[in-house]
């Protein structure tokens, strides 16, 4: 399940920045969320105030999770567990 469970609470430009640690450009993480490019660079782009498109964002949402669980070789920003 995506957090925020709520599409409604999906943060665009957060999800975008989450994407570009992943390392994977538009349309490969489109090709992931199962969007198309257009659809992507439309939600992504959105402002605060902004309507998007729900499932759009369910399926961002839905992809971020499962890729930052088992990243993908192109991970760029690797979190680092101070002991």
């Amino acid at each position: 399940m995506p957090f925020p469970p709520d599409p409604h609470e999906r943060e665009p430009k957060g999800d975008h920045n989450r994407r570009l640690a992943l390392g994977l450009d538009l349309d490969q993480f489109a090709a992931e969320a199962g969007v198309s490019p257009e659809q992507l660079k439309k939600y992504e782009m959105s402002l605060p105030d902004d309507d998007f498109d729900l499932d759009v964002a369910q399926k961002v949402g839905a992809a971020l999770e499962r890729l930052e669980a088992a990243p993908p070789p192109s991970q760029k920003v690797v979190q680092k567990i101070a002991s």
